[in-house]
C-alpha cells in the first residue's frame, strides 16, 4: 500500500505496529523527499490484510495528519 501525508517524525517502526494491527506485515519503506510530505509503501503476507488495512486508515486521522492516501492494490 502507498502511504501519503505521513508526520516528519513517523518511523517505520511506528508505521509497522500500527499497520501489524490489521495483518502481518513484510515490509515498510518511507521515502522523504526534499519539498514533500513523507510517504510511504506498507507491503502485507496477503491480501486480506492488505484490503482490511487500506478500508481502516484510508482518510483516517494517523499521527497527527490525515492519511488521505492510502492506496494500492488490496
Amino acid at each position: 500500500l502507498y502511504v501519503g501525508n505521513l508526520d516528519i517524525a513517523v518511523t517505520e517502526e511506528l508505521l509497522v505496529a500500527v499497520f501489524g494491527q490489521m495483518g502481518q506485515v513484510k515490509g515498510c519503506k518511507i521515502i522523504h523527499e526534499p519539498g514533500n510530505d513523507p510517504y510511504c509503501f506498507v507491503e502485507f503476507s496477503d491480501h486480506q490484510s492488505a484490503a482490511s488495512a487500506l478500508l481502516a486508515m484510508n482518510k483516517r486521522l494517523c499521527f497527527g495528519k490525515v492519511s488521505n492516501r492510502v492506496v494500492g492494490r488490496a
